[in-house]
C-alpha cells in the first residue's frame, strides 16, 4: 500500500507542470475550498552586479531576480486570498559589494513589503554574508532573544508553521569569537580535511554536506522544537517545517543538507504531526517522501531565472494535502498526507 501510494505521488511530481492554477493548460479544480493559501519564493539573491555563474557553472541572473520577486508580489496581491508569504532565505547575494549590503537588503525587503499581508522570512547563508545577525534580523522583522532566528505561528487552528534557524551553529553570521562560531569551526575541522572548508573534495557520500556554507540546529533549538511538536500534537495540529537548508537527501544535493539533518529528522519522526518540510538553498529544487511519509520540497531559485522567466508560487492548504502551484521554473506538486495506519 505504501509503495503504491508513494509511486502515485512521485508520478505527480514528474508529470504535473502547472502555471498558476493550471496543469498542461487545463484548469485544476478541487472539490472543496482550501483552509487557506500562502505565497512562497526562495533564493532571490539580488545584487546590482553583472550576471555570473555558480561554482558548478550554472548561470545566475543577479539583477533580474528582483524582477522575479516584483512579479511574484503582483501575482500574490492579484490573487487576493493568500494569508501570508514565506521567503525561504538568501534575499541578497554574497557577491553584493559590502558597502551596499545594508541598502540592498532594505531594497529587497521593501519589495516584499509591497505584499498586502504578513511576510515571514528565513535566514540563509547569503543573508549572513552581507549582514551580521544583529543588523539582519530587525530588517526581516524576526523578533527573538540572543539573535536567534527560529520561531513558529499558527495561521489557523488546524495548522502550525515552524521556522528553523539552520545557521544556529555556523561559521558565518556570528562574531568571530562567538561560542557558536567556535563550535562550528571545531566541527568543520573534524569533518572536513580541506583547507577551504567550502570544498567537498575527498568528502564521500553524505559527508559532502560538511561545508562552511551550511550549518546546524543547536541543542537549545532542538529542545524548543521538541516542545513545539509536543504542543502541536496535543492541539491535533498539522505542522509544516520551514528551513533554508534541506532536511532530506532524497530531495536535495548532498552538499546542500543541514549538517545535523538526521538528528532533526529523528526528532520530527517521533511525532506524526509534521506533514511537510519546505526548504531552499539547493537551487535546482527537489521533492521526496521519506520513510515516515513526511514530504520534503526544496524550492527552485529565483536567482537562476533567465530574463522573462519566473520561479515562485503559492500553496493551497487542505486537511489532507498541500498543493503547490508553481510558475515557470518552479515545479507544481500535489502532496497528499499519508494515513499513519498505512505506514
Amino acid at each position: 500500500m505504501w509503495k503504491q501510494w508513494q509511486s502515485r505521488v512521485s508520478n505527480l511530481w514528474r508529470v504535473e507542470t502547472y502555471t498558476m492554477g493550471s496543469a498542461n493548460g487545463l484548469t485544476v479544480t478541487h472539490r472543496k475550498q482550501p483552509l487557506f493559501s500562502f505565497g512562497l519564493i526562495s533564493d532571490v539573491q539580488y545584487a546590482d552586479i553583472p550576471d555570473g555563474r555558480s561554482f558548478l557553472g550554472v548561470p545566475r541572473y543577479y539583477r533580474h531576480s528582483i524582477l522575479v520577486l516584483q512579479r511574484a508580489v503582483k501575482q500574490w496581491n492579484t490573487n487576493q486570498r493568500h494569508k501570508f508569504v514565506i521567503n525561504f532565505g538568501d534575499i541578497v547575494d554574497g557577491y553584493c559589494p559590502k558597502d551596499q549590503s545594508l541598502n540592498t537588503v532594505k531594497k529587497v525587503v521593501d519589495e516584499f513589503e509591497m505584499f498586502k499581508g504578513p511576510v515571514y522570512h528565513l535566514v540563509g547563508n547569503h543573508c549572513l554574508y552581507n549582514l551580521p545577525r544583529n543588523k539582519l534580523l530587525p530588517l526581516l522583522k524576526i523578533q527573538s532573544l540572543e539573535d536567534q532566528a527560529y520561531y513558529d505561528f499558527s495561521p489557523v487552528p488546524e495548522y502550525r508553521f515552524v521556522f528553523l534557524d539552520g545557521y544556529d551553529i555556523s561559521a558565518i553570521g556570528w562574531s568571530q569569537d562567538h561560542p557558536k562560531t567556535l563550535e562550528a569551526l571545531k566541527f568543520l575541522r573534524e569533518k572536513n580535511p580541506n583547507d577551504d572548508k567550502n570544498n567537498p573534495t575527498s568528502l564521500v557520500g553524505l559527508d559532502r554536506r560538511f561545508l562552511m556554507f551550511n550549518g546546524a540546529v543547536g541543542k537549545k533549538q532542538m529542545e524548543w522544537l521538541n516542545g513545539v511538536l509536543q504542543e502541536s500534537t496535543k492541539l491535533k495540529q498539522k505542522v509544516v517545517v520551514c528551513c533554508h537548508l534541506p532536511l532530506d537527501p532524497g530531495a536535495s544535493s548532498k552538499e546542500a543538507l543541514l549538517w545535523n539533518y538526521d538528528e532533526v529528522m529523528n526528532l520530527i519522526h517521533r511525532y506524526i504531526c509534521v506533514k511537510l518540510c519546505i526548504s531552499g538553498h539547493d537551487h535546482k529544487g527537489g521533492y521526496s517522501i521519506d520513510s515516515h511519509g513526511v514530504h520534503h520540497r526544496v524550492l527552485e531559485a529565483a536567482l537562476e531565472c533567465p530574463s522573462g522567466t519566473n520561479a515562485f508560487g503559492y500553496a493551497d492548504v487542505y486537511d489532507d494535502r498541500i498543493s503547490l502551484y508553481g510558475t515557470d521554473r518552479m515545479q507544481s506538486t500535489d502532496m497528499y498526507f499519508h494515513p499513519k495506519a498505512d505506514l
